[in-house]
């Protein structure tokens, strides 16, 4: 049971349900959270009038079940209480009062009127939003002990005048690495020179910017267990990469080991690779060998110092229970830490000879599960802050009944990226998709505002993505 709170009888420790205004043109990227900071209290104080809490809640797990007509399959989200107002995002939160609640007055319960937050005061609270998050990604860097500068990318190119020399650069990395490995099969012995420029031009093209080369790598065939899956994990830690403000230098670096983190499972039994059923401790042990015949192929191919490092220790793990050393914390080097959190959201999201892929929103908390634990928490949180609320590349259904790709990410209101609509409000398939910015789009035809309902899973209503942009 919900109760109404005035804003200046709101305190530390009550669990905040419902704002008086949208979730997504506030300070807070979490909707349902523990009030933990004063900070917290005075952010609210100033963009809300009255708040709604739970008293059945406090530092209590908040478990989000939410579907959707005709989805395959909801996603349940089980969280905690995270960093201030840079929270764990609700990625399937279908709770359509926090978006539908339009700019116009509210009746609060003795009948006056409420007033609703400026537009000058909302630009400023949105504006020291995107500031508190660049401030806290400083931080982390900071923290991290990172070698080299914060680097605070931003995007020069939109999405469309960016997506076919991403294509082109997608295109040529993926041929050159299958000729390449073509040549490894046959020689042994690896050549980088092609592919390292390729790497190189596909990290200026992120640098640009970073979702046109994400979408196209969501957009292959699932089942594909092929080369196209280390290009793709290498797009994402470029991604993460820019997220975290490396240089240009630290990019390559990162994109080129990830690129060829399991190289050396080309020594290992095909069929012990492809087991359907869960392998004996010698294939076990056997497997984990794949870390040192990664190292001596690329160290032989001259692959540089800091791409071996993280190939080396890509999976330690920062409890201590990782191989081959079992090395932990801070003994494992950031960039490795960065390259087994790409590493393992790949994995769990493309279908493997003995499971189904995750969905986006599944994976996430499968990440989110093991922060502290296999992975360093901090990065954890900016790795899912990078990724945004609804990834590129999601399937997701509006409260108009359309449904839509994801095509771009909004930075500063995160729920409000860029839609191509492929399916109409009856969820027929529309002849010309077109593009929607929900951050400029923000009413529908009949006046009310639009928003995403939830997300989808891959395939629903029988959208492939591939069909619109391959």
């Amino acid at each position: 049971m919900q109760t109404k709170v005035a804003v200046d009888e709101v305190k530390k420790g009550m669990f905040v349900a419902e704002l008086d205004c949208p979730w997504s043109e506030s300070p807070f990227l979490l909707q349902g959270f523990t009030i933990a900071t004063d900070e917290e209290v005075k952010q609210i104080r100033e963009c809300c009038n009255y708040i709604f809490i739970d008293p059945n809640q406090g530092n209590k797990t908040l478990v989000i079940n939410s579907s959707s007509a005709g989805a395959a399959a909801g996603v349940e989200i089980t969280k905690t209480r995270l960093v201030s107002s840079h929270s764990m995002p609700d990625v399937n939160s279908s709770t359509p009062s926090a978006e539908e609640s339009l700019a116009e007055p509210k009746l609060v319960s003795d009948g006056r009127v409420s007033s609703k937050v400026t537009s000058a005061k909302l630009s400023n609270s949105l504006n020291e939003t995107l500031k508190e998050a660049e401030s806290k990604r400083r931080e982390v860097h900071a923290l991290l002990n990172l070698p080299s500068r914060f680097v605070e990318y931003q995007n020069t190119t939109t999405i469309e005048e960016e997506f076919e020399k991403a294509k082109e650069v997608h295109v040529d990395l993926q041929d050159t690495i299958t000729s390449s490995m073509e040549r490894f099969n046959q020689s042994r012995s690896l050549e980088l020179g092609s592919i390292r420029e390729c790497t190189g031009e596909l990290v200026e093209s992120m640098i640009r910017n970073p979702d046109a080369a994400f979408l196209l790598s969501q957009l292959k065939d699932m089942d594909s267990f092929t080369y196209t899956h280390s290009v793709d994990a290498s797009i994402l830690s470029i991604l993460f990469g820019r997220h975290m403000g490396l240089t240009v230098s630290e990019l390559n670096a990162l994109a080129l080991a990830v690129l060829f983190l399991d190289i050396g499972k080309t020594k290992l039994p095909k069929a012990m690779l492809e087991k359907q059923t869960k392998l004996v401790r010698a294939e076990i042990m056997l497997l984990r060998k794949h870390v040192q015949f990664s190292l001596a192929i690329l160290g032989a191919a001259g692959i540089g110092k800091e791409s071996l490092i993280i190939v080396a220790n890509h999976h330690e793990r920062f409890d201590g229970r990782g191989y081959p050393k079992r090395k932990q914390e801070s003994e494992i080097p950031v960039f490795a830490k960065m390259a087994s959190i790409v590493d393992f959201y790949d994995a769990i999201t493309h279908n493997r000879p003995y499971r189904k892929a995750l969905s986006t929103g599944r994976a996430i908390n499968a990440l989110y599960e093991r922060r502290g634990l296999q992975f360093q928490s901090e990065l954890i949180e900016e790795f899912i802050q990078c990724l945004g609320i609804y990834p590129t590349g999601s399937l997701v259904l509006l409260n108009t009944g359309e449904v839509g790709i994801v095509v771009s990410q909004n930075q500063v209101r995160r729920l409000r990226p860029k839609i191509l609509i492929v399916r109409d409000e009856l969820k027929k398939e529309v002849i010309t998709p077109f593009t929607r910015d929900l951050d400029v789009d923000q009413l529908g035809g009949d006046g009310q505002r639009v928003y995403i309902q939830t997300a989808l899973e891959p395939g629903a209503y029988g959208i492939s993505a591939d069909d619109f942009y391959l």
